[in-house]
């Protein structure tokens, strides 16, 4: 079942840097017990075809972890039977959602 975030939740921003692009990735933090629920991902010429989809990527990655599937989970499958491996901005995303999660947790 999903877990609905409180209108009200903090939030942490990183800049993640790729060869070509640069790209600001927020992250909605549930308060109750400190996990990354929400991601929005930014960089692209806004209303461009990469905007649009890096939108709906967030918005399904989002889904995804108010489900419970976890970040583990994601990453094994953008990562499995790929040459390249998991090193989409996407799976970038991810892990800096890993470890903003492994950060929280260590203050908490």
């Amino acid at each position: 079942m999903r877990k609905k975030m409180p209108n009200r939740r903090p939030a942490v921003t990183r800049v993640l840097e790729t060869l070509t692009d640069r790209y600001y990735i927020s992250l909605g933090i549930d308060p109750e017990d400190l996990e990354t629920r929400e991601i929005f991902i930014r960089g692209s010429k806004i209303g461009s075809d990469m905007d649009l989809l890096l939108d709906d990527a967030s918005l399904i990655l989002s889904l995804a972890l108010q489900n419970g599937l976890s970040l583990e989970q994601l990453l094994h499958s953008l990562d499995t039977g790929r040459e390249e491996g998991g090193k989409s901005v996407l799976a970038s995303a991810i892990r800096i959602m890993g470890e903003e999660s492994m950060a929280l947790e260590q203050t908490a």
